[in-house]
């Protein structure tokens, strides 16, 4: 047990070192989106909220590493479809352990083909169309009068991402602490990047209802891209709660309503709930209602101001989840979608020992 301790420990001041090593380069405020928007059905037709709801998923722990506090003896699967087809992603979850070591384990995937690639197309030679005169317009990046695209020099190319998150317990002056290890590697056209991050999480239940918190990106993820450049993402940190509430005594409908609010360093926008300069504040909501744990219908916000729903199915063996994501107001593009399904390993083990 102590060897298994002192293992950990030092992965995390790996880590730690490492984001603080290689997050002295260049800040951006964009690079780790995957593991906020990549969840599972669930979780983004709550908004994303759930950062104190223990949903009990292995993906829960993406958003709050400390939800993860009994066996869960299932595979779950999740594709997503973004923008019309234009980007899918893949979410695998197992879940390996036992007892009170358990660790749970997600594996990311996106991609996004046929990106059009316009940097080489434009003609820029000045008014006089001739290159090397140094006239007005040439070389300054704009269609001048007099100059054109060349509609051959137009090539495509290829996103990809991979992610990995890992989560698991650890104790700290005796509490709970959830630890968040995650990597991720981009492949664009022809460069490529590695990143890793820590993320930690704390969950606390008082009578009925639950609060969580989590800092992501501590102390800094870093990303070390293939032509030597180094990003930095700045700490962020979210704040939740979990109420439950059963209107109906007679019944087994349980309504389940959550809130969060993100707070960032360094991705304040115009449409932030609350800024001041480059920090930020943004709130999402969601409410579950849940008959008999068997049949949920979700709706709710997220921090991007889309609105969210869904539904969820679950028997014996086998759950289903459904989310629509309407796009952001003012912006025409496609709804989003996505769908989870998990199956007992249990289940899966009986059939392959049928054979």
């Amino acid at each position: 047990m102590n060897l298994k301790k002192n293992i950990i420990y030092k992965i995390i001041i790996t880590i730690i070192n490492f984001c603080i090593i290689y997050g002295q380069g260049t800040y951006v405020k964009y690079g780790w989106e995957l593991f906020e928007y990549v969840v599972d059905a669930r979780t983004a037709s709550l908004g994303s909220a759930a950062i104190a709801y223990n949903i009990n998923t292995i993906q829960s722990t993406i958003i709050n590493p400390s939800l993860i506090n009994k066996r869960i003896k299932n595979i779950s699967i999740t594709h997503q479809s973004r923008y019309g087809g234009m980007v899918n992603s893949d979410l695998l979850g197992i879940q390996l352990g036992k007892n009170d070591q358990l660790i749970n384990l997600n594996f990311i995937y996106q991609g996004i083909t046929n990106l059009p690639d316009t940097r080489d197309m434009l003609i820029d030679w000045g008014l006089d169309g001739i290159f090397g005169t140094n006239d007005y317009g040439e070389g300054n990046g704009i269609i001048d009068e007099g100059e054109r695209l060349d509609a051959s020099k137009l090539r495509f190319f290829s996103q990809y991402q991979f992610g990995f998150h890992s989560a698991f317990f650890i104790r700290f002056f005796d509490l709970p602490i959830g630890i968040g290890i995650k990597t991720i590697s981009y492949i664009i056209d022809d460069n490529s990047a590695l990143g890793m991050g820590l993320d930690i999480g704390y969950n606390k239940t008082f009578n009925k209802s639950s609060f969580g918190f989590v800092i992501k990106n501590f102390p800094s993820s870093g990303l070390i891209w293939n032509t030597g450049t180094i990003e930095g993402t700045t700490p962020s940190f979210s704040l939740g709660i979990h109420h439950p509430m059963k209107p109906f005594k007679q019944h087994s409908i349980i309504i389940h309503a959550v809130g969060s609010i993100e707070g960032s360093f360094s991705n304040a926008n115009l449409e932030s709930d609350f800024k001041s300069g480059i920090f930020s504040l943004d709130g999402s909501f969601g409410f579950e209602g849940s008959y008999n744990d068997k049949i949920m219908i979700r709706f709710g916000k997220n921090t991007v101001n889309n609105l969210t729903g869904g539904i969820g199915l679950q028997w014996e063996v086998m759950g289903l989840d459904y989310c629509f994501l309407s796009t952001s107001n003012n912006i025409d593009i496609k709804n989003h979608h996505l769908i989870s399904l998990k199956l007992s390993i249990d289940w899966i083990i009986s059939k392959f020992l049928k054979k």
